[in-house]
């Protein structure tokens, strides 16, 4: 190839041995719609659910998530209510993170759709699972959560830890989890938090 284009820098690190004009271009996001100062009515499938809501937005695949770590994390977290958006694979349809009251998943919306989800959430999360995909990835959602003035919680990832840390807690296990979405629904709503967030994407 003449010119190799990937869309992290891990990514490109891995492909300079085979050739040197390898350039990164990150994930592009659309801020015209994901813009928090447009009105963002509550989505009728959120209107039964009670805050705190700790969201996720995105295809629901065992690839790329992490299903077990979520299940104890929802489980140890009672008061918090779990909200999936997006389609499942056949993995999610059948995890005990289904049999959880505070878990609830919504299924597949329209792109336009989406950002009053993440409107509406008090915390967004991204919980991968780390392999040769994902920990080089660049995660669009994120900058969708920021755009939205959310705060994050999500794996620490080789592009998470290089592009969003300051912006994002970065867990590695169960109990860091847990504390992290505690902080993260602290800031929530704080407004110079939110407006950095939004700022910064």
């Amino acid at each position: 190839a003449d010119i190799v284009l990937a869309n992290s820098e891990l990514f490109a690190q891995e492909l300079r041995p085979w050739n040197a004009n390898v350039h990164v271009i990150n994930t592009g996001v659309n801020l015209e719609l994901y813009d928090p100062g447009l009105p963002h009515p509550l989505p009728e499938d959120l209107r039964d659910i009670p805050h705190p809501i700790v969201g996720y937005v995105g295809a629901i695949l065992k690839a790329r998530l992490d299903s077990d770590l979520m299940y104890e994390v929802a489980r140890q977290m009672p008061d918090c209510q779990f909200v999936w958006v997006g389609p499942e694979d056949e993995h999610f349809e059948k995890h005990a993170l289904h049999s959880l009251p505070n878990v609830h998943f919504l299924g597949h919306k329209q792109v336009p759709q989406l950002p009053a989800y993440i409107r509406h959430f008090d915390v967004c999360i991204n919980p991968q699972v780390v392999n040769s995909i994902t920990n080089g990835n660049y995660p669009l959602k994120i900058d969708e959560y920021l755009a939205m003035g959310r705060p994050v919680v999500a794996t620490s990832t080789h592009t998470m830890r290089q592009v969003f840390s300051e912006f994002s807690y970065l867990p590695t296990n169960i109990p860091q989890w847990i504390t992290a979405i505690r902080q993260a629904l602290s800031e929530a709503h704080d407004p110079a938090q939110e407006q950095a967030r939004i700022a910064f994407a």
